[in-house]
C-alpha cells in the first residue's frame, strides 16, 4: 500500500470519528476544494468546512470508506456517508467519489463528486423529488451552505 493511500484511509478513519485536528493534517495549507455544494474553497475554508460539518453531524451518521486508492501524486476513494440531514431530519445515504491531488506528503486538491439531484430528494422530500434536478433548488443549496459556512468560519475566527 502506498503511503498515500493508508493517509486517505486514515482521513476517512478521522472523518468517522470525528477527528477535526487529523483531517487538517491531511491538507496542505493551500488546499482547493470542490464539491457539488461547496465549488470553490480553498485554504482554512476547508478545515472549516469539515470542523463544521462534523459539529453538525447526526449523532449516528456512520461514514464508510468502500474503496481507496493512490501513488505519489494521484488518489481516489468510494466512500458512502449515511445521515439524518438536520434541516428535515430525513434519512441521506451519499455515495460520494474523491480525487486527490499530493504534494509533499499532503493533499493540495480535492473533487468530490456525487448527483445533486439525488441528494436534494433525499434530504429535502418532496420539494426535491419535484425540483431537485433544477439550477434554482440547487442554487439554494449552495447559497443557504455557503452562508452557513461563512457564519461558521467568522465564529470561529478562521481565515478562508
Amino acid at each position: 500500500m502506498h503511503p498515500n493511500e493508508a493517509k486517505i484511509r486514515d482521513f476517512y478513519k478521522s472523518f468517522h470519528s470525528r477527528n477535526s485536528v487529523s483531517i487538517s493534517d491531511f491538507y496542505s495549507q493551500d488546499v482547493e476544494f470542490s464539491d457539488p455544494v461547496f465549488p470553490k474553497l480553498k485554504g482554512g475554508a476547508v478545515t472549516g468546512m469539515w470542523s463544521m460539518l462534523l459539529e453538525r453531524m447526526d449523532p449516528n451518521a456512520t461514514i464508510e470508506l468502500v474503496e481507496a486508492n493512490a501513488s505519489a501524486e494521484t488518489g481516489t476513494a468510494y466512500w458512502v456517508a449515511t445521515y439524518l440531514f438536520s434541516k428535515t431530519g430525513r434519512k441521506v445515504q451519499n455515495h460520494i467519489r474523491s480525487e486527490f491531488q499530493f504534494k509533499n506528503g499532503k493533499v493540495v486538491k480535492q473533487k468530490d463528486r456525487f448527483p445533486l439531484w439525488k441528494w436534494t430528494r433525499m434530504a429535502l422530500g418532496a420539494p426535491g423529488v419535484l425540483l431537485g434536478w433544477s439550477p434554482l433548488v440547487q442554487g439554494k443549496v449552495r447559497s443557504e451552505a455557503a452562508r452557513n459556512l461563512e457564519h461558521y468560519l467568522r465564529k470561529k475566527g478562521i481565515t478562508a
